[in-house]
């Protein structure tokens, strides 16, 4: 049984509407905390987020880890795992100062930062749809083996 290819097209369009909107979708928290302000860490690490560049309103502890530390890593990961395969320093210590370095630089602009959150969150949305694709179509050709003829 063949399905209908304007079914597939809409299936699609569908999928794609509704990662999209959990990639733009920004929850009314984090507006709410993004417009006070508010630095609900301590001091010193308010103080030092401003020294590197990065907004008050993002010295917040959940809006923090979303927006600053997860970008920070994804950053530094990649930039480390770069250096560390091209083997262009022979000491591991250089790779690790210069992939901290390059992510603060990168985390100072404030552009990578959405991006990180956006891909993060459409990976997520996606390997969820790909696990229950993958489930029922395994369901699907369980039950058609068992209640096959012989």
């Amino acid at each position: 049984m063949e399905i209908p290819e304007i079914i597939l097209i809409f299936c699609f369009i569908f999928l794609f509407f509704i990662i999209l909107n959990a990639v733009l979708s920004v929850s009314q928290e984090d507006l709410e905390e993004l417009t006070r302000g508010e630095c609900n860490l301590s001091e010193f690490l308010c103080n030092f987020g401003q020294a590197l560049g990065i907004p008050r309103a993002w010295m917040n502890s959940r809006v923090f880890l979303k927006y600053v530390f997860i970008p920070f890593l994804s950053i530094f990961s990649i930039i480390y795992g770069t250096l560390n395969n091209a083997r262009i320093f022979p000491e591991n210590r250089i790779n690790v100062v210069i992939s901290i370095l390059i992510a603060l630089f990168v985390l100072q602009t404030g552009a990578f930062t959405f991006i990180v959150v956006a891909l993060f969150s459409a990976l997520g949305i996606f390997s969820v749809v790909i696990f229950f694709f993958l489930f029922f179509l395994g369901i699907f050709i369980v039950l058609r083996f068992a209640f096959k003829k012989v």
